[in-house]
């Protein structure tokens, strides 16, 4: 696989400037949104370790992609790091109601996919490109973030100042590196929209997306948050696959796109101030934001910040709360797993949220 710097199989995994530099490709909302799903994995760790375990997370990474074409309209990309872990033979099947699935192994410093059927490989491996290039029927096209959402300063911030560390070892090749490598040289270049969905869970015998996100809420009456129709296209195709969807907010406790990630774990005050909320975004949670009027969102949302996207809502006091970033871990996770299972608690006020605010 070609990338920018060279080809794959050529690069210094051990460097982590050159780490830097790939994930500085993308806008600078992307380094501080991995901080931030850290945060969340860091919450959903205890559930994890339970006895007997509360939690397993398919240790995978989704790719969902419209080929516009009418046969084999929706594409899936499953890159699984293990063959071995429970739930991804459940997972690759539910898939297979919504798209045509292939699983991605990287070995050999190369990706390779293999079209799956009824949750096993029903073929032999192709190298991604060549796959994606023969359903695509187009040269890749390479898509850089503008400057305009690369903030040096806040990647810097985020990468150094926290990633770098927090992904010790080969984890941050592996965990982080690579996927963006696949996404955006290996997926991306073929294919006009492509979405990647967030983390996949096992409660009980339920497969779930945990969808977290960074946002403050909009609106001078009844407050409310944003949401982008393929987010929510996202959670549509799940639901029909049979996948239930979380929807996980961190609310910034400053209503500004300027402020970033890192006050997560650094100011204690915005801390105690960023609440955590969720909604279940079952079939008429997504129908209701749905019929929602929206609009389009500035361009700085976008992949590469050079076009607007339009967005649906999600009132405010429609989620459930979970707890504040202050809290400990075991009962953030308590309260998560409790909203799961019982699918309500709690619910949130827009008094509640306009209290946190920082001014």
């Amino acid at each position: 696989m070609e990338t920018p710097w060279g080809r794959l199989a050529d690069l210094d995994a051990t460097n982590r400037e050159l780490a830097f530099t790939i994930l500085s490709y993308d806008k600078h909302q992307l380094l501080e949104g991995l901080v931030v799903e850290n945060t969340f994995d860091q919450i959903l760790q205890p559930l994890t370790e339970a006895a007997p375990t509360s939690m397993q997370r398919l240790d995978i990474e989704t790719i969902i992609v419209d080929t516009r074409r009418k046969a084999a309209r929706r594409l899936a990309l499953i890159w699984t790091r293990s063959l071995t872990f429970p739930g991804l033979g459940r997972y690759l099947q539910a898939l297979e109601r919504v798209a045509d699935v292939h699983l991605i192994e990287f070995r050999e410093n190369e990706f390779f996919a293999t079209k799956c059927s009824a949750g096993k490989r029903a073929g032999e491996p192709t190298p991604l490109q060549d796959m994606l290039a023969l359903l695509s029927g187009r040269r890749p096209i390479f898509q850089q973030a503008d400057l305009t959402v690369r903030d040096a300063d806040r990647q810097r911030t985020a990468f150094w100042g926290y990633l770098a560390d927090t992904y010790k070892g080969d984890r941050l090749w592996k965990e982080l590196v690579l996927f963006r490598l696949l996404v955006n040289f290996g997926v991306q270049p073929f294919f006009r929209s492509v979405w990647n969905l967030d983390r996949i869970c096992l409660f009980g015998d339920r497969l779930w997306m945990l969808e977290a996100k960074h946002k403050f809420p909009f609106g001078k009456d009844a407050l409310r948050f944003g949401i982008n129709d393929g987010e929510l296209n996202m959670m549509r195709l799940m639901n029909e696959a049979g996948v239930s969807t979380l929807y996980a907010l961190v609310v910034k406790p400053k209503w500004s796109k300027e402020v970033g990630s890192m006050y997560l774990h650094s100011d204690l005050r915005m801390r105690s101030r960023a609440l955590i909320i969720g909604k279940i975004m079952d079939s008429s949670a997504i129908e209701a934001a749905e019929r929602t009027l929206g609009g389009r969102s500035p361009a700085h949302t976008s992949l590469t910040g050079t076009c607007t996207l339009s967005y649906k809502y999600v009132p405010a006091d429609g989620f459930c709360l979970i707890g504040s970033l202050a809290d400990r871990q075991e009962e953030l996770s308590r309260k998560l797993f409790e909203l799961v299972r019982s699918r309500d608690g709690q619910k949130v006020s827009d008094e509640m949220i306009r209290a946190q605010r920082i001014q």
